[in-house]
């Protein structure tokens, strides 16, 4: 993917940490190696030895995070996927202490949107370590699900209710893990061949609308898994919701739609509606799944979106510095 920049303020610089946290998913890929140059570096920088908190499936890394705060972090680093990354967030946001990614899980699209991606490891450590940093907004998911229940998710990248929430459904962690971005393009190739479905959108406090959507999106970053541009020109600190409404009717219609998303023209797209929002609410016809950050709630009956504006302190590679748009 190439470079695009999601910042309306240039980076900033501070001193080295002083402590420094690691919150790892033990399941994540290469751990040991990436731990290793953790102290490493660390030990090279004569910054104190990391303390390391392993996130669980019962805690996924939000605890893990406010114990690092409790203990005095102001460096946390995130070894895992965009899961990882989104728990860890919600507990650094409003805070002073940095976020430090290690992309090491199966999409890593907020870690591809800020460049990590095309460092090596070592880089990935040093850019988490001693890189600048800039102000990400948190977006806010809450669902209500049929059973009742009420849910709060954040996330980073994007949240979505629709077929493209069904077909990273379907795609399945074994599959995730094994083919990765193929498992989902699989998957979204069968839902594609699927028609819409009857929602019922409202943004802010304008009057809501029914009509029939293949998937409502609203993002915080420019691109999506694999690299798909699917929100031109998004700022990641500019309080504001990307929303997309994909309203595809025919099969036909994909076509246009693939190659604005591969090429990142800006010329309009008869599917495609763009907005911003602050807020977005969706009640689906049917339950739905909701996908957040490439994570699945089953069953929901209603979405509202909301963001927190330049609340987490996150870490950049050193380009970022010279490629970040100026207001």
């Amino acid at each position: 993917m190439r470079r695009i920049p999601v910042f309306s303020q240039p980076p900033q610089h501070a001193l080295s940490p002083q402590r420094v946290a690691v919150i790892v998913n033990p399941i994540s890929k290469c751990v040991d190696s990436v731990l290793s140059e953790i102290l490493r570096q660390c030990d090279d920088s004569q910054i104190e030895a990391p303390r390391l908190y392993p996130t669980t499936l019962a805690d996924p890394g939000r605890g893990q995070a406010q114990q690092a705060l409790d203990d005095g972090a102001d460096l946390v680093i995130a070894v895992g996927g965009d899961g990882t990354v989104r728990e860890v967030a919600d507990s650094l946001a409003g805070t002073e202490s940095r976020l430090g990614i290690i992309a090491s899980g199966t999409g890593n699209v907020l870690a591809s949107n800020l460049g990590l991606t095309k460092l090596t490891i070592a880089e990935q450590v040093a850019t988490a370590l001693r890189g600048p940093h800039a102000c990400l907004d948190l977006g806010r998911a809450d669902l209500r699900t049929t059973d009742g229940e009420q849910y709060r998710e954040p996330f980073l990248t994007m949240a979505g209710i629709g077929r493209d929430a069904l077909a990273v459904q379907k795609t399945g962690m074994i599959a995730k893990r094994s083919a990765g971005w193929a498992a989902y393009a699989l998957s979204g190739m069968v839902e594609a061949l699927r028609p819409s479905i009857g929602m019922e959108i409202q943004l802010d406090e304008q009057p809501p609308t029914r009509m029939r959507c293949w998937t409502v999106l609203a993002g915080n970053t420019p691109a999506v898994l694999g690299g798909i541009l699917v929100y031109p020109g998004a700022l990641a600190d500019d309080g504001m919701l990307n929303v997309l409404q994909v309203r595809l009717q025919r099969p036909d219609q994909w076509l246009p739609v693939a190659v604005k998303g591969l090429t990142g023209h800006d010329r309009p797209v008869a599917a495609l509606r763009y907005s911003t929002a602050t807020t977005l609410r969706v009640r689906p016809d049917r339950p739905l799944p909701v996908q957040v950050d490439g994570d699945v709630v089953e069953d929901v009956t209603e979405l509202k979106v909301s963001v927190r504006e330049c609340c987490v302190l996150v870490q950049l590679p050193l380009i970022v510095e010279a490629e970040t748009r100026q207001t």
